[in-house]
């Protein structure tokens, strides 16, 4: 087999997977799409108590905040065995329910 010959059974080996070079963008997209959203949550936050006067919205950004940072630590738990993504994957999924209680109780009162 030549060079050309592997090259080519390796590209087609790995059709549709991403590179190192892939999963390393993609990573730090994730962790800089997951700072806007947090930055957006406490524009949320100021806007729902200054302008809208409606703080059950500021509940609901926080509530996705934290249930897309848990979701994500809870599959690096998945993946990788940490405890300490494990722990921190538990403590988000318990704030985001505890925003969504905090929501519908503001609704109702």
């Amino acid at each position: 087999m030549n060079r050309d010959e592997i090259l080519r059974m390796s590209q087609q080996e790995n059709k549709g997977k991403l590179d190192e070079r892939e999963l390393a963008v993609f990573g730090k997209a994730s962790r800089i799409g997951m700072l806007v959203g947090g930055l957006l949550c406490v524009a949320l936050v100021l806007l729902s108590e200054f302008v809208f006067n409606m703080p059950e919205l500021a509940l609901a950004g926080w509530m996705v905040y934290f249930a897309m940072q848990g979701s994500s630590n809870l599959v690096m738990y998945q993946h990788l065995r940490s405890r300490s993504k494990l722990m921190y994957g538990m403590i988000d999924v318990v704030c985001a329910a505890a925003f969504a209680v905090a929501m519908v109780l503001k609704a109702v009162a």
